[in-house]
């Protein structure tokens, strides 16, 4: 089958690769239609894999996809071929002491050799699904039917990056008449705010240094701040009589964030950290945050958990996802895309891939 291969810092292919098999009784086999590129497979892209034989070139990856059952194994129950799914970006096996909390994330079985060995397309062990097809390991528990009332780019996001906005604003306890402040206006960052007013923000605060992006954010209800141009800790405090954000969601990845985020926000206050922080250990400003009281939570999104709460959101058009596709591609184009997406081209948010 065709996939997007990695081969090293910069070096995506489009080359072919061995089709899925089942491995496992519990495992399912999924022909793809539609995968998007997010913005931690950039981490890949700009080299950020260290080297072992899981990690060698020549695995797929990707890990937002959805498609079609094509083969399930003798214990699946709630999947069969032809049934229209989408997968989970992290894969838990439903029945350990972490995924029995909703800790999928963290599932004991599917984390014993460290690193992401439970995230699709980040090695060879759990090959990614910028693919024709994909293998799902433990499919009861990682699977989801798209309902007939949602479309493929609808249901595609709720793969990560619409769960992990929604976890940022459950994390930061948004409530009704909260001022929220986001870092970011990526595709997360959009989804974060889309998210902090479903739960009923008053005011959210969207913090980019790209126009275009914060304009986006602007029309979608936003108030908008250039950090490079404003003071951004004097607009928030002057927003809100001096007292800062109820909330704050960081939803860019970059460690000097926290800080700024600890900054902005209220005596009293949340800070949710959902963006992907590279560096293995950041400088964190604790005396603000202990002498602040504020509250400080982070963690990698357990899509099964949220899928159930968003999907009727959605249907019920109170969410669409679509809104950040700005490009769409054949497969057969994927390393262009993630040319277009790592150089910031062609005012891009979100890129597309049609199998």
């Amino acid at each position: 089958m065709k996939a997007i291969l990695y081969h090293g810092k910069h070096d995506f292919r489009v080359g072919d690769t061995n089709d899925p098999k089942l491995a496992a009784e519990t495992d399912a086999i999924v022909r793809i239609s539609r995968a998007a590129i997010c913005g931690s497979d950039l981490h890949l892209w700009h080299g950020g894999l260290p080297e072992s034989p899981n990690t060698r070139p020549g695995f797929a990856v990707g890990h937002e996809f959805l498609g079609v059952v094509e083969e399930v194994g003798s214990a699946v129950r709630r999947f069969r071929k032809g049934d229209r799914v989408l997968a989970s970006c992290t894969v838990g096996c439903g029945a350990c002491v972490a995924c029995r909390r909703g800790v999928y994330s963290g599932c004991v079985v599917m984390t014993q050799g460290g690193g992401a060995g439970n995230i699709f397309g980040f090695g060879h062990a759990l090959p990614g699904g910028q693919a024709e097809a994909a293998r799902v390991p433990f499919a009861d528990a990682n699977l989801f039917e798209v309902p007939d009332s949602i479309t493929d780019e609808q249901a595609l996001f709720l793969t990560d990056i619409l769960p992990t906005g929604y976890m940022g604003a459950e994390l930061a306890e948004v409530s009704p008449g909260d001022t929220v402040v986001v870092f970011g206006c990526g595709p997360v960052g959009t989804f974060a705010q889309m998210c902090a007013r479903l739960c009923g923000a008053a005011r959210v605060i969207a913090v980019d240094p790209d126009e275009q992006r914060l304009e986006r954010a602007r029309q979608s209800g936003c108030e908008i701040v250039n950090p490079t141009k404003t003071n951004l800790v004097e607009y928030v405090l002057g927003r809100t009589g001096g007292l800062g954000a109820d909330a704050t969601i960081e939803a860019v990845g970059r460690g000097e964030l926290i800080t700024q985020s600890a900054l902005v926000t209220r005596a009293g206050g949340r800070v949710a950290v959902i963006g992907v922080v590279a560096e293995p250990m950041v400088q964190l400003p604790w005396i603000l945050f202990f002498m602040k009281n504020i509250s400080l939570r982070t963690g990698l999104v357990n899509p099964q958990v949220h899928v159930p709460r968003l999907i009727p959101l959605i249907e019920a058009g109170r969410l669409d996802p679509t809104c950040i596709i700005t490009h769409r591609l054949p497969l057969s184009e994927g390393v262009h895309g993630y040319e277009i997406f790592a150089g910031h081209q062609e005012n891009v948010l979100k890129v597309v891939l049609e199998v």
